[in-house]
């Protein structure tokens, strides 16, 4: 029993689980969101899903065990919502997906690219983790699509 309420207490949103006086106010106020999912793309989709796409699109070759990648990843995620489909975003695994490595020369990580009506926008590859302000410049300057 104590493993299923653990469970649920662990899906459960922080105001929901207040104690005391205030909870039902807590819980109207409480939200659930749902986040849109970034596409991971394979040697398979890598076509249909970059290179046929109608918006700009930035990639992200990532790898499980690169700790960079991590935290480059909530900044994408970040910039995914807020761009809100002006430009698309895809992940890429390299430890997979070795002919996208070598295609597209990724020799560190985490490497974003930047594609536009179906090629690498040129001089848009960026190799290291950046800031969510540097990267909103990189796409704006790769892509064209205003800065939010």
């Amino acid at each position: 029993m104590a493993t299923c309420a653990a469970s649920i207490a662990s899906r459960t949103p922080r105001a929901t689980r207040s104690r005391g006086v205030g909870t039902a106010r807590a819980n109207a106020r409480a939200s659930w969101t749902t986040a849109r999912a970034i596409a991971d793309v394979d040697e398979g989709s890598f076509d249909a899903e970059v290179l046929r796409a109608d918006a700009p699109v930035l990639v992200d070759f990532w790898a499980s065990w690169c700790g960079p990648c991590k935290l480059i990843g909530k900044i994408v995620e970040k910039a995914d919502k807020e761009y809100d489909g002006a430009i698309k975003v895809v992940k890429v695994e390299c430890d997979g997906n070795p002919a996208l490595v070598e295609k597209y020369s990724v020799y560190g990580l985490p490497t974003l690219i930047m594609f536009k009506d179906g090629v690498e926008v040129k001089g848009s590859k960026n190799e290291g983790a950046i800031s969510y302000d540097k990267l909103k410049t990189w796409v704006h300057t790769h892509s064209g699509v205003a800065i939010p």
